[in-house]
This record gives structure tokens, sequence and C-alpha cells, in this order.
């Protein structure tokens, strides 16, 4: 663990506040990933660990029931829900959402489901962001 100090910094964007903080929303996951991120000393030797898909799949699917009931219901009560839905996901090294953009489906749902998905925390990870994408079925 020591070896990593000072090879990243904390996952923040340069110049640009956090999801959860009060001047933030969610953006989309393109945005996301074109912002800066702070990378600390880049010539000290760190390898910049992200997650795993398992650790991103485990941590959205334990949300996945809070998504189906509080989105895909409602949503399948007006008939319009599609059969897969996409999440493109851009997570920072503090493990907060930083962006995400939600496909397809209506604006209701893609809101619903982006709100949810605002406030899941990942575990932290030595890298300054990474980029994952979940995709689960509605029916």
């Amino acid at each position: 663990m020591l070896a990593l100090a000072g090879c990243n910094g904390g996952g923040q964007s340069a110049g640009q506040p956090s999801v959860g903080s009060a001047q933030a929303s969610l953006i989309s996951y393109d945005e996301a990933m074109q912002r800066p991120v702070a990378i600390g000393d880049a010539t000290k030797k760190c390898r910049e660990k992200q997650l795993s898909s398992d650790q991103v799949v485990a941590e959205l699917d334990s949300h996945l029931d809070q998504m189906y009931r509080q989105c895909v219901v409602s949503e399948s009560r007006r008939g319009k829900v599609p059969g897969t839905v996409t999440i493109d996901l851009a997570i920072l090294g503090d493990g907060s959402v930083q962006g995400a953009t939600v496909s397809p489906g209506s604006k209701r749902l893609q809101g619903c489901i982006g709100n949810i998905v605002e406030s899941i925390r990942f575990p932290k990870f030595a890298a300054p962001r990474m980029g994952a994408r979940y995709q689960f079925h509605t029916s």
C-alpha cells in the first residue's frame, strides 16, 4: 500500500466538484470521461489498479431490485420499458460515480435509474477513474 502513495490524485476531476457535493449533479458517461483527472506523480512506478468486472457487477446487482421496483415497474405501467437497459458508468478512484448514461428508455426511466446509480459507492481503487458498462433485462 505504501508504494501507491502519491500515484494518483484521489480520483477527483481536476477543477470539478465530485458527485455528492452541493454543486455537482450526475453528468453523462461521455462528459465524465472527457474531463481531466489528476494522476499525481506520473514518474512513480505505480500500478493503476481498477475494479474488476466482478466487483462492479456485484455492486450494481445489489441495487438491481431497487432499480426494478422504483423505475422499471413504474414505466411498465405506461408500457414503455425496453427489454434490456444499458448503463455506462464513469467511476472515480474514490468509489463515487462521476457520470452515467442510461439507454434506451424514456427520460423518466433514464432519470430514475440515474438517480439510483448516482448514490452508489464502489470500493476505492488506485486509478483516477475507470469506465464500466452494465446491462440488465427488464423481463
